[in-house]
């Protein structure tokens, strides 16, 4: 009888300790790049939720999306992302090669953008951080150059 009692008292403090459990928030990011002047090739979209490979290597990136119907703007969608702090880049990868193409100073030769830059340079993961702590968050990307 003890131990009918004893796995009573265990599995309603399991069931109770679940029952408070929060559940994970999460939210939304709709991106929308504008500016597109060539309609070959696809726009990456890469989402970074830490520095480490931002702004360009598609591999370390959190979340990728590929456009390859576009006119003058593309918009990708990442759903139900965990609240916290990201950064986006993107690229018109015109030959469809996946990388962002550069000259021999590092310069892209490809149009590129990324989310809070708004002029030429090095975009950091710290310039570009915004934050998901609701549902729906939308941003609007212009290509630099």
């Amino acid at each position: 009888m003890k131990k009918i009692a004893f796995i009573l008292v265990v599995a309603a403090l399991m069931g109770f300790e679940s029952g408070n459990k929060s559940v994970e928030s999460k939210g939304n990011l709709t991106v929308t790049v504008t500016g597109i002047k060539a309609s070959k090739g696809q726009i990456v979209f890469m989402l970074f939720n830490r520095a480490d490979g931002f702004p360009k290597e598609v591999d370390k990136a959190f979340k990728k999306a590929y456009v390859k119907t576009f006119d003058d703007t593309a918009t990708a969608t990442f759903p139900q992302l965990p609240f916290g702090e990201y950064a986006v880049s993107v690229f018109h990868d015109q030959n469809m090669d996946g990388e962002i193409k550069t000259n021999f100073m590092g310069m892209p030769k490809e149009p590129v953008g990324a989310s809070n830059l708004t002029k030429m340079g090095k975009p950091s993961f710290k310039k570009c951080v915004f934050k998901i702590n609701e549902g729906e968050v939308a941003l609007q990307l212009k290509f630099i150059l």
